[in-house]
C-alpha cells in the first residue's frame, strides 16, 4: 500500500467531526465514515493533525485486508425521495393512522421519521450530558476523598498512603 494512495482518498470530502471534552480540555476528532478512526489532541488543530495520520493508517489497513473504502457521506445524493416497501398490514395501519390524523400517508411517514430522528438526537444529547455529569461527580468525589485523607494524615503525622490503607481496611 502506498501512502500517496491513502492521501488521495483523504482529499475526498469525508466527514470529520471534532468533539471537545470539557472535563479534560482535550479534543477528539473522528472520521464518521471510517468506523473506529479517531484521534485526540490538546487543541483542535492537534486533534485534526493526528486524525489525518490515523485516517491514513485506517485506509492502509483496510486496503491491505482487501476491504472496500466507504465513499464520503456527501457523495450520496439526497433528493428527498426514496422507495419504501412495507408489509401490507403495516401499510394499512399507517394509512389508517394518517387518515385519523387528517394528513396524507406521505406526511404521516415524514412526521413519524422526524419524531424518531428527534428522539435519537435527544437521547444522544442527554446521554452525553449524563456521562459528563457522572465523570465530573466521580472526579470531584475522588479529589475530595484524597484531599480529606491527606489533610487527616498530615495532622496525625502519618503518611497519606498509610491512612488511606487504614481507612479502607476499617471500612471493610
Amino acid at each position: 500500500m502506498n501512502d500517496i494512495e491513502a492521501r488521495e482518498f483523504l482529499k475526498k470530502p469525508y466527514t470529520r467531526v471534532l468533539i471537545p471534552d470539557e472535563e479534560s480540555g482535550t479534543f477528539t476528532a473522528r472520521v464518521v465514515e471510517f468506523p473506529g478512526c479517531f484521534a485526540q489532541g490538546a487543541s483542535p488543530a492537534e486533534a485534526y493533525e493526528r486524525l489525518e495520520a490515523a485516517a491514513e493508517s485506517w485506509i492502509e489497513g483496510a486496503l491491505e485486508m482487501q476491504q472496500e473504502i466507504p465513499p464520503p457521506a456527501t457523495d450520496h445524493q439526497f433528493g428527498g425521495r426514496f422507495a419504501l416497501r412495507l408489509p401490507r398490514s403495516l401499510h394499512r395501519q399507517a394509512a389508517q393512522l394518517a387518515e385519523l390524523d387528517g394528513t396524507s400517508l406521505n406526511q404521516f411517514i415524514v412526521s413519524t421519521i422526524a419524531e424518531k430522528v428527534g428522539a435519537v438526537n435527544l437521547y444522544c444529547d442527554l446521554s452525553r450530558q449524563l456521562h459528563s455529569s457522572i465523570a465530573s461527580t466521580v472526579f470531584n468525589a475522588t479529589r475530595l476523598q484524597i484531599g480529606t485523607v491527606s489533610r487527616h494524615a498530615s495532622t496525625a503525622g502519618k503518611r497519606p498512603s498509610t491512612e488511606l490503607w487504614q481507612t479502607s481496611k476499617e471500612a471493610n
